[in-house]
């Protein structure tokens, strides 16, 4: 009898320890590559030759918690973790993506916080390049991240979703800053599943109001070509108007035009090869930004940037895998005069780890 009822005392407390076992879910990535660059103009940091390039390896925590039937409160700290590194020797940690929200069943969900705003989160997973010197916001703006700011998103909804961003600009801009005239707000609406498994297409429409200095729409289109019998093969594009909107900046007024990227992967057991292309007019995206910051008044017409690339990435467990870009970007004018000195040429081997 004694030893029933100390097991029965035993599965009770048990069954009441099991909320608190269930705390928040701590993760993290670390990812680093040893990249070659002949100008330096694609890479993270902007410098030239070999380096060992930190991409953007972070630590976090997230999780939930029901308030009621329909009502859960969610969150997520995170922050960058850059101490491998010569420039992370001054600092180390930086901001990442920490907010704090209410989801409802029938109503969405309301977060406040630095967050990946709608704009930027559309593009899925179409950047075959994403956090690589390869990346597609090396030929367009649209992909930080801001603090500061409020998102509400809908329910899913037969596949389809709308979301909102708004930054507090009081925050940002003082009395005097034009940006203020800008909305500061960005609208997005998606269908399907940005990572395609499950579903065979993914689909987003986004305007963006002045948030990252641009008044910019973009269009996504994600597939997968099992309809043909490919699963393995993926194809995906981007494309965006984007007109510069901080008249503190060289030349803002003419720096606005169309861009794209074009990509596709081809997964074959754990080894998935990558191929993009992209081209872009508006001279908003991070290497015209740098030709600017270079040149200042000599930039006398908006850069033209276009990019190819090539890479692999080798799954050796779960969670640990290997990766190989190489590509090179062109920079020229309306003219077809290049900007010689700013093209780059970037190769790339490294290892990312997530936990």
């Amino acid at each position: 009898m004694t030893a029933m009822r100390l097991s029965l005392i035993a599965a009770a407390l048990g069954t009441f320890a099991l909320p608190a076992l269930a705390g928040p879910d701590v993760y993290g990535r670390l990812d680093y590559s040893v990249t070659h660059s002949d100008s330096g103009l694609a890479t993270h940091k902007g410098v030239d030759g070999t380096v060992l390039e930190n991409n953007f390896s972070r630590l976090g925590v997230r999780g939930s918690e029901a308030l009621s039937t329909n009502i859960s409160l969610f969150y997520q700290i995170e922050l960058g973790i850059d101490s491998a590194s010569t420039s992370g020797s001054n600092k180390p940690v930086t901001a990442r993506p920490t907010f704090i929200g209410i989801r409802h069943a029938e109503f969405g969900s309301l977060a406040a916080g630095r967050m990946e705003p709608v704009f930027k989160m559309t593009k899925g997973f179409v950047d075959v390049f994403d956090n690589y010197s390869m990346k597609h916001d090396r030929l367009m703006a649209g992909d930080k991240r801001w603090g500061d700011s409020f998102e509400y998103k809908t329910p899913v909804w037969q596949g389809w979703q709308f979301g909102a961003s708004l930054l507090l600009e009081d925050n940002y801009y003082g009395e005097d800053d034009k940006r203020r005239d800008n909305g500061n707000y960005q609208l997005a609406l998606t269908y399907g599943d940005k990572s395609l498994k499950k579903g065979d297409i993914y689909l987003a429409a986004a305007y963006s109001d002045g948030v990252e200095d641009i008044k910019a729409w973009r269009a996504v289109a994600h597939w997968k070509a099992s309809a043909i019998g490919l699963d393995a093969l993926k194809l995906g594009t981007l494309i965006q108007q984007s007109e510069l909107a901080n008249p503190a900046k060289p030349a803002w007024q003419d720096r606005e035009g169309l861009g794209y990227i074009i990509s596709a992967s081809y997964q074959l057991d754990n080894l998935t090869l990558k191929a993009q292309y992209g081209r872009d007019e508006s001279g908003t995206g991070l290497i015209a930004d740098r030709i600017y910051q270079a040149l200042g008044e000599g930039a006398v017409t908006v850069p033209e940037v276009s990019q190819w690339g090539v890479g692999a990435e080798y799954r050796l467990s779960k969670s640990t895998r290997v990766h190989l870009e190489a590509g090179q970007f062109s920079v020229s004018d309306s003219s077809h005069a290049l900007y010689s000195d700013f093209d780059d040429t970037i190769t790339s081997l490294g290892i990312r780890y997530d936990f």
